[in-house]
């Protein structure tokens, strides 16, 4: 999670910042509308993706790294977390439609996105990941080349192997599920995803996978997306602000993800 340190001034400077929407008389209120008026909400209604280790119910209770955060954002701000789980690719539209106020799902800030969207402070950091069905000749990273890569339709890592890998052919698709089920058929030699759902799409499986192979992404903070001009990001980078300060992301991300270092930015907050 080196790669946080670009943001090491944003995280603070970012708490200062404040989008205000312009707001015209309109016969139907546009989302940035909706957006103003659900600054005084007491329900923050965030879109999440249903993947362990992020968010998952598990013997009747929800869990995940990004619903413990989301959840003590909601906390932090004084309001409800009301979650709505959804497909990846179903996450943007909702939130452009008003239909959630937050996604919470691994998002990387891109530049693309940005033009569109704000961003939270960054909470975490991109692992990514190639998953291979077992004996696959694929052992590293650059051996993906010229070969089929399935990939979740709307995530950053298509973007990602369209830039980076100019021979892969990137086959798309609506879920996770549907993903591993191309590499279960032999429609696709690999699939590329974010590097905290691993261990979980290998455990759950209908084809064995080799263990996966895993590296660190520059300059790719994780934040929290809203519509751009919505003013309760100083409330939500606020937030997170204070789970830094106090200890409590650290907590919540050693019970999730132990084993990922621990990025310079947090070291001496809480650790």
């Amino acid at each position: 999670m080196n790669q946080i340190k670009l943001v090491v001034a944003g995280a603070v400077a970012l708490l200062g910042v404040i989008a205000f929407s312009g707001h015209l008389s309109r016969p139907t209120p546009s989302a940035t509308d909706k957006a103003s008026a659900a600054v005084g909400s007491r329900t923050l209604r965030i879109g999440v993706e249903s993947t362990e280790p992020v968010y998952y119910q598990s013997d009747g209770a929800t869990r995940g790294f990004d619903y413990e955060m989301a959840r003590s954002v909601a906390d932090g701000m004084g309001v409800e977390a009301e979650f709505v789980p959804m497909d990846f690719n179903e996450l943007f539209p909702a939130l452009r439609a008003g239909k959630i106020d937050m996604i919470g799902a691994e998002v990387t800030q891109t530049s693309e996105l940005e033009r569109e969207f704000d961003f939270s402070a960054p909470y975490f950091s991109t692992y990514v990941a190639f998953l291979t069905p077992e004996g696959s000749t694929i052992r590293t990273r650059r051996d993906v080349n010229g070969k089929r890569v399935a990939v979740v339709d709307g995530a950053i890592q298509a973007a990602y192997l369209e830039e980076k890998y100019h021979d892969v052919e990137i086959i798309r698709a609506p879920n996770v599920g549907a993903a591993v089920e191309l590499i279960k058929r032999g429609e696709a030699d690999a699939m590329f995803h974010g590097a905290p759902y691993a261990q979980s799409i290998i455990k759950s499986a209908p084809v064995a996978l080799e263990e996966p192979i895993v590296y660190q992404v520059d300059d790719a903070p994780i934040g929290f997306v809203i519509r751009s001009g919505d003013q309760r990001k100083e409330q939500i980078d606020e937030a997170l602000r204070e789970m830094v300060l106090s200890g409590r992301w650290l907590k919540i991300k050693t019970a999730y993800f132990e084993a990922d270092p621990l990025s310079d930015i947090f070291r001496d907050k809480g650790s």
